[in-house]
């Protein structure tokens, strides 16, 4: 091969490794481009086995090709310890050994008398060259760890080979070293993210199963506030149901995640009030101003218990602005209009509606037309005047026969107070 025949190999060569991930793959592919190439009766290669810390055979072909997967070389064997093991003196090259190097430093007592070991180490080489009928060894490093070792036989076409093809050689082991690690790398980093998915998917299911419970008792806890009074019971069944009626109306898009926030937040919207003494929640009289302020916290409260689920922010959001007034006179923080997010100006009207119409424990439910009349008068101030109307259509549509037989509907509630928007 010609030097400009060297170099194009060498582009091809490299072209083949960057796409080959696989070691054992790529070396066979390289000692399938030497045999093709430059033509050798044998063509083998030593790759670096970390765990064991020893050499094996991975890939060889030619007319004395070696047995691959079933000879190791530890890494005290001479042939290996000649390229790991650093010289002192400068007239031995590490960079290759070539089976007439070897006979000429056996020769060369100016060399021999640097290094008592010296002789006996070649020797050794040597009847290991002579055992896996190598006649030039090109070690391939990277980042001064050897990570394998092209053992190749004769040119078939009898000549020795020259310092090109030597080079060439020596260039395409460290580039295969190079590419080896990088593939060994790669099959390292895809376990590691494998067992990071893995550990990843366990913590989520774990999270999930935190999440489940944490639900539950969230869920529990809102229906703890309406069983402590006994005649509000099945008031978040009919809130959702109002509700999702309302929002339908309206022609919101409820699809998948959408309806899940929205009924979460219809069944948790007085969660806070969980922390409410009795004395406040069920008081028959006008709540004092103290008083007063204690209940209007119940909003604050709620969103904060929400707080935990990442997948709840938008509930917590509409638990803590579900007293918001469409004017802009509600509380915590007197939001207006389109300020106010949609949901909670729904439950705003729900949730006062089924107030107005239940028994409590300290008055009985007010008619079903005086509850409508009242959501009406209070349409554009305390409510969304939309909502309203999307509310009062749903109603009459769907559930005004049911609530006209209710016999605990028929009592009138003489004023929408305080109370009853709670």
């Amino acid at each position: 091969m010609t030097s400009f025949e060297y170099q194009e190999a060498l582009k091809n060569a490299a072209r083949g490794m960057i796409r080959v991930k696989n070691p054992t793959r790529l070396l066979k592919m390289i000692v399938r481009f030497i045999d093709r190439e430059v033509g050798l009766d044998q063509t083998s290669i030593l790759i670096f086995d970390q765990p064991k810390n020893r050499y094996y055979f991975v890939a060889s072909k030619g007319n004395h090709r070696i047995p691959v997967n079933l000879i190791r070389l530890d890494a005290d064997n001479p042939l290996i310890q000649w390229f790991l093991r650093k010289e002192k003196s400068n007239s031995i090259s590490k960079d290759f050994l070539t089976y007439k190097q070897v006979l000429r430093f056996l020769n060369n007592w100016t060399i021999l008398d640097s290094d008592a070991s010296l002789q006996r180490r070649l020797e050794e080489v040597r009847e290991q060259m002579d055992l896996f009928k190598a006649s030039v060894c090109v070690p391939g490093f990277f980042k001064g760890e050897l990570l394998g070792i092209f053992l190749l036989g004769r040119k078939l076409d009898g000549n020795d080979f020259s310092i090109e093809e030597l080079s060439f050689f020596q260039t395409l082991a460290n580039d295969a070293s190079m590419a080896i690690k990088m593939s060994q790398y790669h099959e390292v980093l895809m376990c590691r993210n494998e067992e990071l998915e893995e550990k990843i998917s366990e913590i989520n299911q774990l999270r999930k199963k935190e999440r489940e419970t944490y639900y539950q008792i969230i869920f529990s806890l809102a229906r703890e506030v309406h069983t402590r009074d006994a005649y509000t019971h099945g008031h978040l069944e009919e809130v959702e149901k109002l509700g999702v009626m309302t929002a339908q109306e309206m022609g919101l898009d409820l699809a998948g995640r959408k309806r899940d926030i929205l009924v979460a937040a219809l069944h948790l919207h007085d969660v806070g009030k969980i922390g409410i003494p009795d004395s406040i929640l069920k008081k028959e009289e006008k709540l004092t101003e103290e008083e007063w302020l204690i209940m209007r916290d119940h909003a604050l409260r709620g969103a904060k218990i929400l707080e935990p689920l990442d997948d709840f922010e938008e509930v917590a959001k509409i638990v803590l602005l579900h007293h918001e007034n469409y004017d802009g006179f509600g509380y915590p923080y007197g939001l207006k209009g389109e300020e106010i997010p949609i949901e909670a100006r729904i439950i705003a009207v729900v949730d006062a509606f089924h107030a107005m119409v239940s028994n409590r424990c300290y008055r009985k439910g007010c008619s079903f037309d005086a509850a409508i009349k009242e959501l009406d008068r209070c349409a554009g101030k305390q409510f969304d005047p939309q909502v309203v109307k999307a509310f009062i259509q749903a109603v009459y549509k769907r559930l005004h026969p049911k609530y006209e037989e209710a016999p605990n509907y028929k009592t009138l509630l003489p004023s929408f107070d305080q109370e009853a928007s709670l």
